[in-house]
Order: structure tokens, then sequence, then C-alpha cells
């Protein structure tokens, strides 16, 4: 197996563009798993060291988060502690302290699992994705990136950085699973709610993750019907079900959590 370390972004995007089919190191915490499932790999890129990519900073009513920043930096960032307390919530139940000291913003995402909680609540709160290649940087919703399970529309590129706007209103997160620490999300809820209207999101809902709209416009138009929130979910998860759940249970679950959000949400 070919291992480069690359000292910069130009280095990167050349490698990106030789190499299409190389794994990007950064945390590194999932990349054994990955190799298993991906085993035409001959080639890993370690970008671990670039500086440009880390770091945490407000630009106006955004916050812009490297790919590179981990998990404890996201949880103790008193920056994202007081502008978006749903995604250091999310940060919080985040694997074990050691997990979080490695796992980057960047490689959740661009791992694409469904049952990623930190992609769900980015997706809530509507952030995009800075993704940089040889022909220069371009940003999308990163709603819009995913492509199905484990899929992703990146093309000889990698991100660089998430932007967030700023929290406004109140919101809710809450996961469930069978330990509250170094657990994977049977399910999780990410919502807010603002003059914008409701956002909402989740884990394990689908084969990636994506906006519930059905239910939002429901929401929106303040129609709290049990049984039109039980339809709206069914219509926009779309969830598996296997040994660990089944999809009645994450549905299930689901709507509970919904609807302990509209009775319980965090206030700003």
């Amino acid at each position: 197996m070919n291992y480069l370390r690359a000292t910069n972004l130009g280095e990167v995007t050349a490698l990106l563009e030789e190499y299409p089919e190389a794994l990007l190191l950064c945390g590194s915490t999932d990349a054994a798993l990955q190799l298993r499932h991906r085993p035409e790999t001959a080639t890993l890129i370690d970008i671990h060291a670039l500086e440009e990519l880390k770091g945490v900073s407000a630009e106006g009513d955004r916050m812009r988060i490297g790919t590179l920043v981990t998990l404890n930096e996201l949880l103790y960032s008193d920056a994202v502690r007081e502008s978006l307390p749903l995604l250091a919530a999310c940060a919080d139940t985040f694997g074990s302290h050691q997990i979080r000291n490695l796992a980057t913003v960047g490689g959740n995402i661009a791992n694409a699992s469904p049952a990623a909680d930190l992609t769900a609540a980015l997706v809530a709160l509507e952030a995009s994705v800075t993704l940089a290649s040889q022909d220069g940087e371009r940003s999308v919703p990163l709603e819009t990136l995913f492509c199905g399970y484990k899929c992703t529309k990146l093309d000889h590129e990698l991100i660089t950085a998430v932007t967030v706007p700023l929290q406004t209103g109140s919101w809710y997160y809450r996961k469930a699973g069978m330990r509250e620490r170094l657990n994977i999300a049977k399910v999780s809820i990410a919502l807010t709610h603002g003059s914008g209207g409701f956002r909402i999101s989740g884990a394990s809902l689908g084969p990636s993750p994506v906006r519930f709209r059905t239910l939002e416009a429901l929401l929106d138009g303040g129609v709290y019907d049990d049984a039109a929130i039980k339809a709206a979910l069914e219509n926009d998860a779309d969830p598996s079900g296997g040994y660990r759940s089944t999809k009645a249970y994450r549905l299930r679950v689901a709507f509970n959590m919904i609807k302990e959000a509209l009775s319980q949400p965090e206030e700003r």
C-alpha cells in the first residue's frame, strides 16, 4: 500500500488528481473499517498536519469550522457552545473522550454513515461545505453532498471546511442507543425552530442524512396532530431494519422524539 503525507493543500489536490481512489487520513478512527470495505484502495494520503484545515472562526453571522477540527475541539470551543449549542450537544454524545480527541469534523462527513450524528445535526443547521480540487474551490449545501449509503459526490475533492449559520430560536437534540456513551445511534433527531420555520434531520433514519421537509412543512403550517406527524415521518424517513433495530422501532422512537422536541425545546 502506498502511504503519502501531504504538507499543504496544493499537494493534497494534486495527489487526489493522480490517485482518485485514495483514502484520506485525518483522525483515522474509522480508517481500518473503511479499508475493509474498500479493498481496491491502494493509496493513503495523510492530511492531518495541514494547519490551514484547522481552527474555528466566526465570519459575520456564520461559523467556519476547519475540516481537521476534532470533536473535542468542537465540544470545548466557547464560540461553538455559545453560538451553535445544538452542535455542541451533539458532539457531547460522540464516542469516548479518546475517540473525540482524534475524530474530525471532515472525516465524520466524508465517511457518509447514515448513523453519523454530527452530519444530521449539521444538516438541520443548514451547513454548507467547502470543497477543494485542482480546479479550485466550491461551496455546496451539506445536504446535497450525499448520494446514498456511504456515498458522496466528492469528485477528486476534499472537504476543507464547514460553514454553519449561527443558531437563533429554539432547538432540540436527542440520541437513542443501547448506552448513553460509546454508542452508535439507533435514532437521533436534530431540530431547530426560528423565524425561518422548522429544520429537522436525523441519524439512522435513511441511507444518508436528509432534511425532513414534509414534516417541516406540516409543523410550519401549525399542524401538530399525531397521525399527521407519523405520516409525515414515514414519508421523509426510510430507516433500515436489521439486527440493531427494526424499521418500526426507529420510526416510533423518532416520533416520540419529535413530540418531545415540540413540548420541551431548548430556548435561546
